[in-house]
């Protein structure tokens, strides 16, 4: 008989604001923040409800000040939890305003 192949997928990236993450649930989330400072494997994002320092295994050539879309697996530590990220997207052009007012139109429908 022959073995059946399992396919191992990621779970999905909810797209999620800082202060609303939640490590007992969120496993990949999607977060769209203005960069406020780097280390040579970190940056720290700042969403308009929270900071996050979300690391990553490599240099990443971003600046303070730009904007970016991360998709960030959460891993829960004691006490809160940390944020590894898995891929950035540097949103120039971006018009964070639309996006917002787009978002809550959806939300209420």
């Amino acid at each position: 008989m022959a073995q059946e192949k399992l396919i191992k997928r990621r779970l999905p990236s909810v797209e999620k604001e800082i202060a609303n993450i939640n490590p007992e649930i969120d496993v990949r989330v999607r977060l769209i923040g203005t960069v406020i400072d780097t280390t040579p494997n970190s940056i720290i994002i700042d969403d308009g409800t929270g900071k996050l320092e979300i690391y990553f295994g490599e240099n990443l050539n971003i600046k303070q000040g730009q904007l970016v879309r991360v998709i960030a697996r959460i891993l829960p530590l004691i006490d809160s939890f940390e944020c590894r990220g898995e891929a950035i997207q540097i949103l120039d052009d971006f018009n964070l305003d639309l996006y917002k007012k787009a978002r809550k139109i959806i939300k209420n429908l």
